[in-house]
């Protein structure tokens, strides 16, 4: 893999001080932006997020023009005209951030749908508001649901609350209305925020007991646009690919 840091184009592995946060404890935030075979979309919303946390936690970031080097990046690993997957790392050392650039294909799967299973491990923090790169509780989630034959996992608080999946924000309809959970514990999704601009998204507290009640789930990513949630544990779902074709065109910066 071709990646970006410090000014120019690496190939291989990339270099940590042992000694510092990155390495030592995985501090650091990360984006995870899709490249659409001509644009990375939505660049500037993942930028904010990601800003607001460097902020956040006092941690000065080295500045670089990201369109030109994602650009750079994508061209360099032979996908400039595919779907492809652009993370940008900020990995902490010494209170500053260098950033690392990197790209590699994703294959997006129009019309594709999601099981998701409840985890039943709760975690909860302030930093899952924000985009860190120490995620091992979303990962070990994630590869839980899958060895049950899920796609992915629901995460909730103590209280059965419905937080977000190990990957996506989640959005529930029921008639006319559109709901989002309303918690401080999930991260605040750029695919949402698309999605916001195009259908009302109301916000409230939803208990898994009550998710039988909602006639959609989707779940909200920013590879995969807006997808179809089939299943949350043994409560089914109809898909709606209608609107989820119409809102991934919007996310995914697509024409239809």
């Amino acid at each position: 893999m071709i990646y970006f840091r410090n000014g120019e184009l690496h190939e291989g592995e990339v270099c940590l001080d042992l000694a510092q946060p990155a390495f030592r404890t995985g501090y650091g935030f990360f984006e995870t932006i899709c490249w659409n075979g001509s644009k990375a979309c939505h660049l500037d919303l993942h930028l904010e997020r990601a800003r607001n946390s460097l902020a956040e936690f006092g941690i000065a970031e080295e500045l670089i023009d990201y369109e030109t080097v994602i650009g750079e990046v994508v061209n360099a690993n032979g996908i400039l005209n595919d779907f492809a997957r652009v993370n940008i790392f900020f990995p902490v050392e010494n209170e500053h951030t260098r950033p690392i650039v990197c790209a590699v294909p994703f294959e997006y799967i129009p019309q594709r749908t999601w099981t998701l299973k409840p985890n039943p491990h709760i975690f909860l923090t302030p930093l899952m508001a924000h985009k860190s790169t120490n995620r091992m509780d979303y990962l070990n989630a994630w590869k839980t649901a899958q060895a049950d034959g899920f796609d992915d996992a629901l995460l909730q608080d103590f209280e059965g609350n419905v937080l977000e999946s190990s990957f996506a924000s989640l959005l529930f309809k029921a008639g006319d209305e559109f709901i989002e959970p309303k918690t401080e514990f999930k991260l605040p999704g750029t695919a949402r925020i698309v999605a916001a601009r195009h259908i009302e998204i109301d916000s409230a507290q939803i208990n898994l007991v009550q998710v039988d009640k909602f006639d959609h789930v989707y779940a909200l990513n920013s590879l995969g646009g807006m997808i179809p949630v089939t299943a949350i544990g043994k409560v089914e779902f109809e898909p709606d690919f209608v609107l989820a074709k119409e809102i991934s065109a919007k996310i995914l910066e697509l024409k239809l």
